[in-house]
């Protein structure tokens, strides 16, 4: 079979490999869609450095079609439509864990285990995926509601802004800011949101873009107020506060900070502190490689808490996909592909170039949907 491998910095290359087995604990799927994102080649040729045992098929999460299980499988069936969750958390060690295909973790205990049985992803004909990190779907209820199978890739955006989400319990009703709010992982944070019933401030520093998303993507839906931010602090904090009902301030503050923003830079941070109400909750989900200063006298006068979120948990991943069985999460992003593997050098530049909150560039292997 094909599979995208790669043999070190900057060497990827198309490749047959033997086939994966479905062993005791596991489920071999056929890929239908796999989402690339747009910095992946940023990984691979060395501009980002992630912890990686080479060789190994790149590739993280994926709608697929169950090939084959194991021997201790009872409920997942050859043939059924599944979502494949590549947040592989350790089974006797779950405080460990990393992503499939992509990530290999910190800890020798995640080392170990992502650098052998469990060490490649998605970008293959057939993958070997841990059975609890599998989700089927109902296929006729997807048919319901209008959903294509290959657009089930989104959920691996969703799935993490489900997880800042559910980090800091948001509830309906809520009024939730997201900044920023126009990429492609924080645009998911308002899908999520307007999905577990709460209303969006969202933030960004082009109202062309605000508006485009708004509109475009989201219908103008009333649940979502944009604001402009300047720069400044105390003035973005104001303008944030102000998009609140009766102007008093938001009850959760979800940020999605991208990790080419310093520090110094993240002014927005401390204006979404600012502009939470007394007892607020922040979450913490992008990624910012250095640090930010934080106005520690306000979250202690306010008694404001905030947490950090990595990805999802496997809760996360499944209420996402009963949102969408059921109707209440509307898929918003506009799939490209699926792209076969031969094409992935085209594949991968495209997906470079396909930036914002939007575009989906996705693998997929012919004649599986």
């Amino acid at each position: 079979m094909k599979a995208v491998v790669l043999h070190g910095i900057g060497d990827l290359r198309l490749d047959e490999v033997p086939a994966p087995t479905a062993d005791p604990g596991s489920v071999v799927v056929q890929i239908i869609s796999s989402p690339v994102w747009n910095y992946l080649p940023e990984i691979m040729d060395g501009r980002r450095e992630y912890p990686l045992t080479f060789p190994f098929t790149f590739g993280t999460y994926a709608v697929a079609r169950v090939h084959a299980v194991g021997p201790d499988i009872t409920y997942i069936q050859p043939g059924q439509l599944v979502f494949c969750d590549a947040m592989i958390y350790l089974r006797d060690s779950p405080q460990n864990f990393f992503v499939l295909g992509y990530h290999g973790g910190y800890t020798p205990q995640e080392r170990k285990v992502s650098s052998t049985y469990w060490r490649d992803g998605c970008f293959a004909d057939l993958v070997r995926w841990p059975a609890e990190n599998v989700h089927i779907v109902d296929e006729a209820l997807l048919a319901k509601h209008g959903v294509a199978p290959a657009q089930l890739a989104e959920v691996a955006a969703i799935g993490p802004a489900m997880g800042a989400a559910n980090a800091i319990g948001i509830t309906p009703g809520e009024t939730v800011l997201v900044l920023p709010s126009t990429g492609f992982f924080s645009s998911a944070a308002i899908t999520a949101v307007l999905a577990l019933g709460a209303n969006v401030v969202a933030g960004g520093r082009s109202q062309a873009s605000l508006d485009a998303m708004h509109r475009d993507i989201y219908d103008n839906d009333p649940r979502i107020t944009t604001v402009v931010l300047t720069g400044d602090t105390e003035t973005d904090a104001a303008s944030l506060r102000a998009a609140t009902p009766h102007g008093r301030g938001a009850h959760a503050y979800i940020d999605f900070t991208p990790p080419m923003v310093k520090g110094a830079e993240a002014t927005h941070i401390v204006a979404g502190l600012r502009a939470l109400q007394r007892g607020g909750r922040c979450c913490f989900a992008g990624v910012i490689l250095d640090n930010v200063a934080l106005p520690y006298r306000h979250i202690m006068d306010n008694q404001l808490m905030i947490k950090g979120a990595f990805a999802c948990h496997r809760e996360d991943t499944a209420q996402v996909l009963r949102l969408i069985e059921g109707g209440v999460l509307k898929l918003k992003k506009h799939v490209l592909g699926p792209y076969p593997l031969d094409k992935y050098k085209e594949t991968l530049q495209l997906a470079e170039e396909s930036r914002g909150f939007v575009k989906m560039v996705c693998f997929g292997v012919e004649g599986v949907a």
